[in-house]
């Protein structure tokens, strides 16, 4: 029942949609992971046996924009269809303004300040290193996310963003950052002011920086830094045509703290079906001091219709 209501939640979306004359977008995917990871088992807090596992999703996404003048509204809406039987929403926001400003409310994702490329599996080995996504959205269920927008010079746009969550756990404050491109360069900036919600420790600040740059129209290279009080990370990552490789390494205040994740993939036409591919990936992860190695390997499948 509860699948029910959630379809009729977006059919409702694409009816009010048509009613507004707006310009409207439906689509739907399938992306279908199959998984293997070796065996970890030491320390405690990274025990697990090697496993193999069939995870996946069907997505559902409604999209509507609408414009008077210079002003717009736009919204979207991801519904998502789990193989364990359960759903799940993964953007549902809503954006007004125009060519100048914009604010957009609801659950997304802000602006990416660690760009990773072609993560189709990124493992780590007992500490994820912080890549300036604490407040970037998406996250927790009782959330309030907005965004304010502002283009400030052609290819210059500002992002103010604000966080509160009442879940234990999760982190909640401001994210500004800018992001200027320039014919084939992309540059990024951001801090964040992070606080998790039940926490004694207090605020932390964090910060984010990227440089990417266009080779030619299928090769793309990012180099990333991010830093929060004493948690440093570095990041590359190149995607040519069809083939995408990276590295991620950061560490924190102790020995235990640190980890290096090298991670490749290759996208390959699926029985020459238009919208089907099929993307192996591996990665390989190396943690810190009583932290065991973590490979993985992932066979993913998409299916656009």
């Amino acid at each position: 029942m509860q699948n029910v209501f959630k379809l009729a939640a977006v059919a409702a979306l694409c009816a009010s949609a048509a009613a507004a004359q707006a310009q409207m977008t439906l689509d739907a995917n399938l992306e279908l992971d199959t998984t293997y990871t070796n065996q970890v088992d030491a320390p405690a807090t990274n025990a697990r046996a090697s496993d193999l596992s069939l995870g996946g999703r069907v997505e559902f996404n409604v999209g509507a924009k609408a414009t008077s003048g210079d002003a717009f509204v736009a919204a979207r809406a991801s519904l998502l269809l789990k193989k364990d039987g359960n759903t799940g929403v993964d953007d549902m926001w809503v954006q007004a303004g125009n060519t100048t400003a914009d604010v957009k409310l609801g659950r997304f994702e802000a602006m990416d300040l660690f760009p990773v490329g072609k993560d189709t599996v990124l493992e780590y080995a007992g500490y994820t290193p912080y890549q300036a996504n604490a407040l970037r959205g998406r996250k927790g269920s009782d959330v309030f996310h907005g965004a304010l927008g502002l283009n400030a010079a052609p290819g210059l746009r500002l992002e103010l963003g604000l966080v509160f969550s009442k879940d234990a756990g999760e982190s909640k404050g401001f994210r500004p950052g800018v992001v200027y491109t320039s014919g084939p360069l992309t540059l990024r900036a951001g801090l964040e002011s992070v606080k998790v919600v039940g926490a004694a420790t207090g605020s932390e600040n964090g910060l984010g920086l990227s440089a990417g740059y266009q080779l030619d129209k299928d090769t793309h290279i990012n180099v990333n830094f991010a830093k929060k009080e004493d948690d440093k990370t570095f990041g590359v990552n190149a995607t040519i045509g069809a083939a995408g490789i990276g590295l991620v390494s950061g560490k924190g205040v102790t020995a235990a703290q640190k980890a290096t994740t090298v991670y490749a993939a290759y996208t390959l036409p699926l029985m020459g079906v238009k919208g089907a591919s099929i993307t192996p990936a591996i990665s390989f992860a190396k943690g810190g001091t009583g932290s065991k190695g973590q490979t993985a390997a992932r066979v993913r499948i998409n299916y656009a219709f």
